[in-house]
């Protein structure tokens, strides 16, 4: 195959997004070694564990909590305010990239779960690579501030995203290769027995 081909694949354009997630992860890593330079944080930033009066939701290895806590991990209300919207422009960006690159409204999905997957792993890995953290895939982590923080095990969103990834993968290809059946070609009888 030709490289001109090769460039009008899926292919391609998975390669081209996971380029994107993998970059973007890398990015803001970059950003947190800045703010720890910034305002000189030396070694790990681990606020306490929550509390029962600050567990708004507990599931096993996964906690949601009250919207308080923030100010435990965060005490600087405009710093606070910064990283609100830092994250909801990450995954306005991760969005963006799952609408350009996906022809259908599923593909777009995927590619959403897809290029999201990518970039959270690379951004664990990225973190050890350059700050040593976590130190082991048990280490506790403030995984997202909005709507409400989300806490839990490194773990847990890094098996969350290989499960968006294959998952996205499974969909997008299956679409060009017919690997999982649609929908419609499904015929469901009541009268088989």
């Amino acid at each position: 195959m030709r490289i001109r081909e090769f460039a009008k694949t899926i292919w391609f354009t998975l390669i081209v997004a996971a380029c994107f997630a993998i970059a973007m992860a890398y990015l803001e890593v970059a950003v947190v070694v800045y703010l720890r330079a910034l305002f000189k944080i030396v070694g790990e930033i681990q606020p306490a564990p929550p509390d029962s009066n600050s567990v708004l939701i507990a599931l096993p290895f996964f906690a949601f909590l009250q919207p308080h806590y923030l100010f435990n991990i965060l005490p600087d209300s405009k710093i606070l305010g910064v990283e609100l919207f830092r994250e909801i422009a990450t995954i306005v960006m991760l969005i963006t990239v799952g609408w350009l690159t996906g022809r259908s409204l599923r593909e777009k999905f995927a590619f959403f779960l897809y290029v999201f997957g990518l970039w959270d792993i690379f951004y664990y890995v990225f973190l050890y690579l350059i700050l040593g953290w976590p130190t082991s895939l048990k280490t506790l982590d403030v995984l997202f501030l909005i709507p409400v923080p989300w806490v839990a095990p490194v773990f847990v969103p890094v098996g969350i995203s290989l499960l968006m990834i294959t998952g996205a993968i499974l969909l997008i290809v299956s679409k060009e290769k017919k690997i999982l059946p649609s929908l419609k070609s499904i015929k469901i009888s009541s009268n088989n027995k």
